[in-house]
């Protein structure tokens, strides 16, 4: 937060800019702007937390179709120029800051965007947190199958090989499962720190990985003409983009696609 008496009180955002809430003159006033635009977001609950159980099936250990899809879909990321990091965070914030932002995420890098694909009626392939995803290869490490969403515990449920140390999912696991959940006809889903013109987005930038941005993003889906192949804008965040395959929704986004967010109040 940078606050400029008599101007605004700017935001700067981890993804890709920044907004602001003006001074009105009245101290109060804006002081009350402030709380009411930043306490959905400090209040809002992250589902982060994953439960590992070695339960992969053998033949999957290294791999199908579905994370071959994952593997060429992220080296597309990385030719539209969103990979690692539109926004290089590491070169604004403190060494310090910085490890605070992948302690409260539970993150070991930053690595922006997440893909993910339709296994069957329950589970999917998802990018992990922190990996290089124009990478994806190492099943468990680089891609996790989700099997389930632990309501009790809020953590999301994985299926891993044995003797793997698994990475986490990407903390936007939550709003993939509510996604495919609802949603049948959705085969894979794209989160990108990018923009397209004219799509309805959330009225709150919720953080990544809280069940308040998931529920948000799922609504507008609902609402969609047609929720298998939407396009969700997250408020000064990026786009999550629902297809029945990785090919369909790159094919729709690459020609339309900007890296720039625009920032909004």
């Amino acid at each position: 937060m940078l606050v400029v008496p008599g101007d605004a009180c700017y935001f700067v955002t981890p993804e890709q800019g920044f907004y602001s809430v003006p001074d009105p003159g009245d101290p109060e006033a804006w002081v009350r702007a402030l709380f009411d635009r930043i306490e959905p977001l400090a209040t809002a609950r992250l589902v982060i937390d994953n439960h590992f159980e070695t339960d992969l099936e053998p033949e999957l250990w290294d791999g199908d179709a579905q994370t071959e899809a994952l593997f060429q879909a992220g080296r597309r990321l990385d030719a539209l120029g969103l990979l690692p990091t539109p926004f290089p965070l590491e070169d604004l914030v403190t060494p310090d800051d910085m490890r605070w932002i992948k302690l409260v995420y539970g993150i070991g890098g930053l690595s922006y965007g997440n893909l993910s694909a339709r296994k069957d009626e329950r589970r999917f392939w998802m990018s992990a947190s922190g990996v290089d995803k124009s990478n994806l290869r190492e099943v468990g490490r680089d891609i996790l199958m989700v099997t389930d969403y632990d309501r009790a515990a809020e953590r999301m449920v994985l299926s891993v090989p044995p003797g793997v140390e698994p990475r986490r999912a990407s903390v936007d696991a939550i709003e993939h499962w509510m996604i495919y959940r609802e949603h049948p006809q959705v085969g894979a889903i794209v989160h990108v720190h990018a923009w397209i013109p004219g799509v309805e987005a959330t009225e709150f930038n919720f953080p990544c990985g809280t069940a308040e941005l998931a529920t948000a993003v799922a609504d507008i889906i609902r609402r969609a003409p047609d929720p298998g192949r939407a396009i969700v804008g997250l408020k000064n965040h990026g786009l999550t983009i629902t297809g029945p395959s990785l090919d369909d929704i790159f094919t729709r986004i690459e020609p339309v696609i900007e890296t720039q967010i625009p920032m909004i109040a």
